[in-house]
């Protein structure tokens, strides 16, 4: 019983995805000894049903699993916390792909928090680790590969980063993180526009990390700006929105919250906060 709980890790344990929802895949089904030479791969060792860290203490990593190449095939990040261990915040991280004997093989591996942009590199997406500094990580041709130089983000204009601050979010370090510091918030391209036609932007602020949103991936806040210029935040919601041509009360647009599995919810505006509406995918009324 001691030795299935390492699997049940694996099955059960995903916490948020550092990259989009759509590329979060369910964990594979595996036996007994594949969990363990997971576990051994991702930097942990098995002893009597518990994993061990690299400085020798129990430890409970959790395991994500994710496709990012696009070959159907899944890759997984084994995501420690321990700050004795680890240093600094105390994040740590493993990405582990199969090799052509079926076995889990490091191909990153690192001390920070780790998230993926949309950028790719000879086809699979680039990821940003944010240690002492953001660096920007590109796979080439067998593993990814350490920047020696920082990566600088981009400044946030004076709405976005007021709406960032009215959503809870604070600037450390050229980044957006939650008050304790877990999770990036980002309003990426696209993330202001006018949703009701009322002439007046909205923010779409977009949040993401590895201890927030479980197999969700990421989450999202809708920003409004009332006409004393100050921020609230109209809606939240774990997932990915896609904004529909369908829309509720005042012309605002459903929205459509993508994540892992078949079903996803449609919203609607009803006045003064969006509801349930509906069921796409699977789920969708027939």
């Amino acid at each position: 019983m001691k030795r299935l709980s390492l699997v049940m890790a694996i099955a059960c344990g995903a916490v948020a995805s550092p990259v989009l929802a759509q590329r979060v895949v369910p964990p594979p089904k595996m036996s007994q000894a594949e969990g363990v030479q997971l576990f051994e791969a991702g930097g942990f060792k098995v002893a009597q049903g518990k994993a061990i860290n690299l400085c020798g203490s129990a430890s409970d990593p959790k395991f994500v699993f994710m496709d990012l190449n696009g070959d159907g095939a899944p890759e997984a990040a084994a995501l420690d916390k321990n700050a004795e261990c680890y240093g600094a915040e105390g994040y740590w991280f493993t990405v582990l792909a199969k090799g052509p004997d079926g076995r889990w093989r490091a191909i990153m591996r690192d001390s920070g928090r780790l998230n993926f942009e949309t950028s790719r590199s000879a086809g699979w997406l680039d990821a940003r680790v944010t240690n002492d500094c953001v660096r920007i990580w590109k796979y080439a041709g067998d593993a990814y590969r350490r920047p020696a130089s920082c990566a600088r983000p981009a400044a946030a204009s004076a709405d976005t980063a007021a709406a960032l601050r009215a959503a809870g979010f604070v600037s450390k370090g050229g980044e957006w993180l939650n008050r304790e510091g877990e999770c990036e918030a980002a309003v990426e391209p696209g993330g202001v526009r006018d949703l009701n036609g009322d002439g007046r932007p909205e923010v779409v602020i977009t949040e993401t990390g590895t201890f927030c949103y479980g197999n969700t991936g990421q989450g999202f806040y809708l920003m409004q700006q009332g006409p004393d210029g100050a921020w609230k935040t109209l809606y939240q919601s774990p997932g990915v929105p896609e904004f529909l041509t369908a829309k509720g009360s005042g012309g605002w647009p459903d929205i459509e919250i993508g994540g892992p599995g078949f079903c996803f919810p449609v919203v609607r505006f009803n006045g003064s906060t969006y509801v349930n509406h509906r069921q796409t995918g699977a789920c969708a009324r027939r």
